[in-house]
C-alpha cells in the first residue's frame, strides 16, 4: 500500500516525538515510519526504513543532529533531512544546513507548518521558517551556490556536467550531447554509471536528485 512521503523522526524527547507523530500523521499523505531518539540511531532507522524526510532534532545524544545529517546525506542523499531546533542562532543547525540539511523549522514557531514543510522538502525545496530571513537571506543564498558547487563528490566533471543539462527543464540526452559536443551513446552510459554511484534507480529519481542540490541550471 501507498504509504505517501515516508518520515522518520529524530528527538530524545519523547513527548515531542509524540506530539510531532500526531500531527505529521494528521495529514492522510503522510506516514511516520519510525522514531529515534539519538543520532546514530536515526541512521540506522533510516537505512532500515528508507524514508523520503527525517524531522531532525540538533541536540541529542549518541551523535547529534549534525553528525547524523551528514551520515545519512552520505548514506542515502535522496533522503532529506529537516532540522527542528529550539534555537536558530545554534551553530549546530548552521552546520547542519552546510552538512545537507533542507530545511530548518523553530520549535516554538507554528505547529501547523510542519505537514506544509514535510511536504515542501520531501517536494526538493528549501524551507527556513527563520525569524529575521532577511538578515539570514545572504548567508543561505551563499550556502545554496557552495551546496550546488560541491554537490554529488563521487562524479567526475564530465558526469557532473551532463547531470547538469539533464537536470535542465525539456533537456534530453541528445541535446546534452550536441552541447558537449561527445557522443549520444556517451551520455547514455554515464547516465547509467550516475544512476548506480547515487542510487537513484531510474532517470526521474535522477532528475530529482540533481534539483534538489542545486542542479539543472544553463551551462
Amino acid at each position: 500500500m501507498d504509504q505517501g512521503i515516508r518520515v522518520v523522526i529524530a528527538d530524545d524527547h519523547p513527548f515531542t516525538r509524540y506530539g510531532l507523530r500526531v500531527l505529521l500523521e494528521s495529514d492522510p499523505g503522510i506516514t511516520v515510519v519510525a522514531e529515534a531518539c539519538d543520532g546514530r540511531t536515526a541512521v540506522s532507522r533510516v537505512l532500515e526504513f528508507q524514508p523520503d524526510v527525517v524531522v531532525m532534532d540538533v541536540r541529542m545524544p549518541g551523535g547529534d543532529g549534525l553528525w547524523a545529517t551528514q551520515e545519512i546525506q552520505r548514506a542515502r542523499p535522496g533522503t532529506k533531512v529537516l532540522v527542528h531546533s529550539e534555537h536558530e542562532a545554534d551553530p549546530t543547525v548552521m552546520a547542519a544546513m552546510r552538512a545537507g540539511a533542507s530545511g530548518f523549522l523553530l520549535k516554538a514557531g507554528d505547529v501547523t507548518q510542519i505537514t506544509r514543510a514535510v511536504r515542501d522538502v520531501a517536494a526538493g525545496a528549501w524551507i527556513f521558517h527563520l525569524s529575521d530571513t532577511a538578515r539570514m537571506r545572504p548567508w543561505f543564498d551563499q550556502l545554496r551556490t557552495a551546496r550546488r558547487d560541491g554537490a554529488f563528490p563521487q562524479l567526475t566533471t564530465r558526469e557532473r556536467e551532463i547531470l547538469n543539462i539533464i537536470a535542465i527543464p525539456k533537456q534530453t540526452t541528445r541535446t546534452a550531447a550536441a552541447h558537449l559536443g561527445i557522443s549520444h551513446k556517451r551520455v547514455e552510459n554515464a547516465l547509467t554509471d550516475i544512476k548506480t554511484k547515487l542510487g537513484a534507480t531510474d532517470r526521474a529519481e535522477l532528475i530529482a536528485l540533481a534539483r534538489a542540490a542545486g542542479l539543472g541550471t544553463p551551462p
